[in-house]
């Protein structure tokens, strides 16, 4: 055997074991950390919010993504099983299911963000953009919207036969017409990538200006209601900390895709096409990450989010607590949850 099939073995040997561990592990954090997110952002203090709306929808996508999405990948990238490569109807299905469910994700987020600059802006009529009503309607928009924009992987999506990392042709399940594969690209990498990442950023940059600038006014609005204040400011962290991550996960993967798909026409010789493949699967593995760290995010960056994860554990899995309440002469032991201490 020699030095390059040697190396060629080393790189695909390396791409299964990578991608299955990276998998594995969003699986199991991602499942555990997702429930987690929807217990505490259906509980009072932050149901109510638009923000947390926001966050809870894109947590039911995560979830569907987590559940769903990563256990297809592992069967796929890891044992080569994969339905999509061998029916075409559960080919276009897939991928179009795929492409939207993250999407969504994103976007949402990235509505998330605007619904924080209006909550910011000093102008009353601004502000009530900012509403449980609106966001439920913009979220029903965005549902509807982002598969729309996909409908043509409907039509065009196709099982092609591809050299693969060894050189030998494998089936796949992609676009049939060069010129869509190219559009899709760069049509994901906007969708998914550019656009939220830049709406994020824009209007997070937005929102620390209206804080900065308008803090004595923010401050007597909400001065009545500290609680309302507090919870203001830890959804915001909790959001900045999840735009980071998008757009550090999410960039690198697709601008990979874009060189690939430059790149197509080129003769490639089997070592390269090994550390393409390479590339490509570990970077597309990070990108699960986006969809499956919420909780850890959320739980790092925001104290509301943490005090209400400990308000649930303690509600549901601690034993009550006794106080002693003096009546008179007599004392008596009243049972006392301690989500009310």
């Amino acid at each position: 055997m020699s030095s390059v099939d040697i190396r060629i073995n080393q790189l695909s040997t390396a791409t299964t074991t990578v991608v299955l561990v990276l998998l594995c592990f969003a699986f199991v954090f991602g499942l555990v950390g997702l429930i987690l997110n929807i217990i505490v952002f259906t509980r009072p203090n932050l149901r109510n919010e638009p923000c947390s709306f926001y966050f809870l929808s894109s947590t039911y996508f995560n979830l569907f993504f987590v559940t769903i999405i990563i256990p297809v990948r592992i069967l796929s990238n890891s044992f080569n099983i994969d339905l999509a490569y061998y029916y075409i109807g559960i080919c276009k299905i897939e991928y179009f299911a795929f492409y939207s469910v993250r999407t969504i994700s994103c976007w949402l987020i990235a509505i998330a963000c605007i619904d924080r600059y209006f909550h910011s802006s000093k102008s009353v009529h601004i502000r009530q953009i900012s509403s449980l009503k609106t966001a439920k309607r913009t979220t029903f928009v965005i549902i509807l919207f982002i598969p729309i924009c996909y409908s043509h992987m409907i039509v065009y999506m196709n099982i092609k036969y591809t050299p693969n990392q060894s050189g030998n042709l494998a089936p796949s399940c992609n676009s049939d017409n060069e010129i869509h594969r190219l559009f899709l690209v760069i049509w994901y990498m906007t969708l998914y990538s550019f656009c939220p990442s830049f709406l994020m950023t824009f209007f997070g940059l937005l929102t620390l200006r209206n804080i900065r600038e308008h803090c004595q006014t923010i401050t007597r609005i909400t001065k009545n209601n500290p609680i309302n204040r507090r919870t203001d400011r830890q959804v915001l962290h909790m959001l900045t900390a999840q735009v980071f991550v998008i757009i550090i996960a999410t960039l690198p993967q697709s601008i990979n895709q874009l060189y690939i798909t430059f790149t197509a026409n080129l003769v490639k010789d089997r070592l390269r096409l090994a550390e393409e493949n390479l590339s490509s699967k570990t970077l597309g593995g990070l990108t699960f990450f986006t969809h499956s760290s919420t909780f850890y995010l959320f739980t790092i960056s925001g104290t509301i989010f943490r005090k209400e994860l400990c308000k649930f554990f303690r509600q549901y899995f601690c034993f009550q607590r006794n106080r002693i309440h003096v009546v008179g002469d007599k004392s008596r032991h009243i049972p006392v949850s301690l989500r009310n201490l």
